[in-house]
C-alpha cells in the first residue's frame, strides 16, 4: 500500500503526512499527475462535505461542548464574525460602479491611460492547471 493512501488523522500526523507525500512524489514513486487528480477530488469531497448545512450544525453543536478547550490535540472555540453589506449606501455603490468602468476601458485599452498615454497596468502570467472533475 502507498504510504499516501493513508491520512493523516491529528494536527502532529500533517507534517510527516506532508513531507512523506512531497518525498512519494519527487521520488517517482507515485504519479504526479494521478496523485494531483486524486487530492482535487479528495478536496472537493471535504469542501461538500464540510459546506453541508446538517454536518456543520452538528459540528458546531459538537463543538460547543468543547469551547475554549482541547480536543484530539486541536484548540476549539466558538467565535463570531460579523460582515458588512454597504449596497445601501448610493455612494458605495457609485464608486463601484466607477472602479468596474475603469477596469473595463483599462481592459479595452490594454492598459494604457487613454487620457496620458501611460501604461498603467502591470501584467503578471500565471501558470494555471486545470482539471475538471
Amino acid at each position: 500500500m502507498n504510504t499516501l493512501q493513508k491520512l493523516p488523522t491529528t494536527k502532529a500526523d500533517i507534517e510527516p503526512f506532508v513531507n512523506n507525500a512531497i518525498e512519494e512524489i519527487i521520488s517517482g514513486n507515485v504519479d504526479p499527475l494521478k496523485t494531483e487528480i486524486e487530492l482535487k477530488i479528495l478536496a472537493e469531497a471535504i469542501d461538500k462535505i464540510r459546506k453541508d448545512i446538517r454536518v456543520k450544525n452538528y459540528v458546531r453543536d459538537e463543538a460547543a461542548k468543547y469551547d475554549k478547550q482541547t480536543y484530539l490535540g486541536c484548540k476549539i472555540s466558538l467565535t463570531y464574525r460579523t460582515t458588512s453589506d454597504y449596497s445601501g449606501d448610493n455612494e458605495w455603490l457609485t464608486l463601484k460602479a466607477k472602479i468596474k468602468a475603469r477596469e473595463a476601458m483599462l481592459k479595452a485599452s490594454k492598459g494604457i491611460d487613454m487620457e496620458t498615454g501611460e501604461e498603467v497596468v502591470i501584467y503578471k502570467q500565471t501558470e494555471i492547471l486545470t482539471i475538471k472533475l
